[in-house]
């Protein structure tokens, strides 16, 4: 099994790094001496914790954050294409932060071992994302610059990075107990969702493509996501809807249509209720 050490990663003695991983499919066992803190950008897969006798899974997928603590045997599979950000950091670097940054309840979801409770993850809502993606392209570019005072510039992204998450108010995801034997058909339909939002698929034809029931899947899709594979499409349309109102010009009906709303009262209806505004007025609310 692969130990990874902190040293590998260290430059100028400076203990934080970031390296972005697109899975092919699997990566195997492997566990480090440092923290790891995770950032799940696109796709899913499986996380698995080993044990001398037990091997725990459970899914992430886009806006997960969660940690990997040193020593911890771990690997991913199922993750074609999944892509994610590991930031690597000694607790060092950030202890004159620590004190006010534990006092966040998320932080014991983080950072602190629970031995024998439920592994819990992090999940962001899209802005909370969109600001955690844009620290993590500044730190990266950083650390790669390396220009004069690139340290304290790091550091501060760092801690922009951990309060963005911590303030944030997640839903806490514990560790799914849905078969691994279901979860790669699962996955593969939360893929297709996450790809193309805006394609018509009915609960019918989700559960031909994970190789189950209606029943079964509507209730492990469930167990899976904590919400049902409806108000999961609805979620990814609104986020696809949201980015185009962000970064486009595009008229409301435009967008609608876009992300497969055919009737434009309805998207506004479904958009108010994830968004509290009416798209046109959360475009307003930009400028």
């Amino acid at each position: 099994m692969h130990k990874e050490q902190m040293s590998r990663y260290k430059k100028d003695n400076f203990p934080l790094s970031v390296i972005t991983t697109e899975m092919k499919e699997l990566v195997p066992e492997h566990t480090h001496d440092f923290i790891e803190l995770v950032i799940f950008q696109r796709g899913t897969a499986i996380h698995s914790l080993h044990s001398a006798d037990k091997k725990s899974g459970y899914t992430v997928m886009q806006g997960d954050c969660f940690s990997i603590l040193p020593q911890e045997i771990h690997s991913f599979e199922n993750g074609n294409h999944a892509f994610y950000s590991n930031i690597i950091f000694s607790p060092s670097l950030i202890s004159s932060q620590m004190a006010e940054l534990s006092s966040f309840e998320t932080w014991s979801t983080l950072f602190e071992k629970r031995p024998g409770a439920p592994r819990t993850k992090i999940h962001l809502p899209l802005d909370e994302r969109l600001l955690v993606d844009e620290y993590l392209a500044r730190l990266k570019q950083e650390l790669a610059n390396r220009s004069c005072g690139y340290k304290t510039g790091a550091t501060a992204l760092l801690l922009q990075i951990l309060l963005t998450i911590l303030r944030s108010t997640p839903k806490l995801m514990i560790s799914s107990e849905t078969s691994l034997r279901d979860t790669p058909g699962l996955l593969k339909v939360i893929n297709m969702l996450e790809k193309a939002p805006e394609k018509s698929c009915s609960l019918a034809q989700m559960a031909k493509i994970s190789g189950m029931c209606v029943s079964s899947f509507t209730k492990k899709f469930r167990n899976l996501t904590g919400v049902s594979p409806t108000e999961f499409l609805l979620s990814r349309r609104i986020e696809k809807a949201e980015n185009l109102l962000r970064n486009t010009t595009l008229p409301v009906y435009t967008v609608a249509d876009m992300c497969g709303f055919n009737n434009i009262n309805y998207f506004i209806k479904t958009f108010r209720r994830f968004r509290h505004l009416p798209p046109a007025q959360f475009r307003k609310t930009l400028n």
